[in-house]
């Protein structure tokens, strides 16, 4: 599956809210993208085309499961570490 480049930063933007727990609202990801709110709507309608994104009457685009893991899939390989590094104890 082929996608256009802004569309591409358009899922990993959406990726990145996500994992902070916010909504990835139009003017959210426009400021993460930089492009007009516009454009990312027209992006977010071809990725729900796509089955990528899930967007229901007037709330925020959410990544489906297959956006997901297309989004986390198109990360850079050391950016993919879903694990945060462990901590050692320090001696008291």
């Amino acid at each position: 599956m082929s996608l256009d480049p802004f569309d591409v930063m358009v899922l990993r933007a959406m990726l990145r809210l996500a994992r902070r727990r916010q909504e990835a609202e139009d003017g959210e990801i426009a400021v993460r993208v930089s492009r007009p709110p516009s454009a990312v709507r027209a992006a977010t309608r071809r990725l729900e085309h796509r089955g990528l994104v899930d967007r229901r009457g007037t709330s925020a685009p959410k990544l489906t499961m297959a956006g997901f893991a297309l989004a986390v899939a198109l990360l850079p390989s050391g950016a993919r570490a879903s694990k945060p590094a462990s901590r050692t104890p320090r001696a008291a």
